[in-house]
């Protein structure tokens, strides 16, 4: 098993409560896809931390690790917009760098695929395109699992640029930085750790922001030009948001995104359990060089994958999950399934599969066994899988929209 001196550094530094206490998240507005303007954009992102060239050297083989979640073209906002690739690859190319790997084990298909559907390939002399399937046994220091298995590219390779999309998530609320580093996880793992934390969201995004501290890459960048609301983080409704995020601390990144749209801390998962292991900085502890949040208005509530928790729950963290518990969201199927058995090739707690009965071979749940991982929504091509609130949700009104307001975190 190899240890990552990064990921060693940052445990012990929250053991001697001397964690990142601070950080900077650099916020610029961007309104398309013109590679002009995204190499414009990019420059004035970058230029807080001090351009590009402060997270690389010339001597370096960068690795670039988008958001590819299944093989789907750049208008469905599932997947890092290839103009935000290339013109992070420019500006790698720009600082002297060896040629930048891309690579990413993404939930349907491979980095190859991925990539191709997006215009990408390795024709592109600004990068190469890699699969993610150098697999090596890692074991994580803050971390109940006795080995994981990780991309040997992402860990031990040159500087990792984390490149997200902003989108919603039917387990997680969200998925951006934080969460974009699981795709260091090889294969069908990601779905036998999912049935391993079972129906504990609180105890996958520990395990989430675990990987993320160990994968430590040294810059994240999130796509929100365009993102996706609704029935994220695969078959969701593109929505125009207009920028683009970045900093050192993917926590802060996240947490801005969270701002923007409405959402407290404890409502995010894997906010939240970075707050409690000591990688959140306190609001007041981050800086916005460039634009804040809070500038950032929506016309109009941002929709969610599922409905989030109440805004503030009267009693202790405990009572959290045990509010998630009784509105009982789960996953159901809708006409648009075609019964492709994508789902149930997915499903680690083998709760799917297809109804005898049903005249067109749709999928139907055993609810019994179900996990609620939504990891069948992620992977179904069709968006035929949706999060249903449950009864508690219905009567206190909870839609899957929120309103912004300020977060005291």
């Amino acid at each position: 098993m190899h240890w990552n001196n990064r990921a060693l550094w940052n445990l012990w530094n929250v053991r001697q409560g001397t964690a990142l206490i601070s950080a900077q998240v650099s916020i610029v507005r961007l309104d398309s896809y013109d590679p002009a303007k995204v190499d414009q954009a990019l420059a004035t992102l970058l230029e807080p931390f001090g351009g590009m060239k402060a997270f690389v050297q010339k001597t370096e083989h960068p690795i670039i690790k988008p958001n590819f979640l299944a093989p789907k073209p750049a208008d469905k906002a599932a997947c890092t917009h290839p103009e935000i690739i290339r013109g992070v690859a420019r500006m790698l190319k720009d600082c002297g760098t060896q040629r930048p790997v891309l690579t990413d084990s993404p939930g349907v298909g491979t980095a190859e695929m991925c990539a191709s559907k997006l215009g990408l390939s390795n024709d592109d002399t600004l990068m190469e395109i890699l699969n993610a399937d150098d697999q090596t046994e890692y074991a994580l220091p803050d971390n109940s699992y006795n080995k994981l298995i990780l991309s040997k590219r992402m860990i031990e390779g040159g500087p990792l640029i984390n490149l997200a999309k902003a989108k919603t998530h039917g387990q997680m609320v969200i998925t951006a930085a934080a969460k974009n580093t699981f795709g260091a996880m090889v294969g069908m793992q990601k779905a036998q750790f999912h049935f391993r934390c079972g129906k504990d969201a609180g105890k996958f995004a520990r395990l989430l922001v675990s990987i993320h501290d160990f994968v430590a890459p040294v810059l994240n960048i999130v796509d929100a030009v365009v993102a996706m609301e609704g029935n994220g983080p695969g078959s969701g409704t593109p929505r125009k948001l207009g920028i683009l995020l970045a900093g050192t601390n993917a926590h802060a990144v996240d947490y801005a995104l969270a701002q923007i749209w409405g959402l407290e801390t404890r409502q995010v998962y894997t906010l939240d359990q970075a707050k409690q292991m000591g990688l959140l900085p306190t609001p007041n502890n981050i800086s916005y060089p460039l634009v804040n949040p809070s500038e950032i208005i929506l016309d109009r509530p941002w929709k969610q994958a599922r409905p989030a928790l109440p805004k503030r729950i009267i009693g202790p963290n405990w009572m959290v999950p045990l509010f998630d518990k009784i509105m009982a969201l789960k996953p159901v199927v809708d006409s648009r399934c075609i019964g492709c058995q994508k789902c149930i090739a997915h499903c680690a707690a083998k709760a799917i599969e297809l109804d005898e009965k049903d005249p067109v071979g749709r999928i139907k749940f055993n609810y019994k066994s179900c996990i609620s991982c939504f990891c069948c929504q992620e992977v179904c091509p069709t968006g035929a899988i949706e999060a249903k609130s449950g009864l508690l949700a219905s009567m206190l009104g909870l839609g899957n929209t929120t309103k912004k307001q300020t977060d005291k975190n």
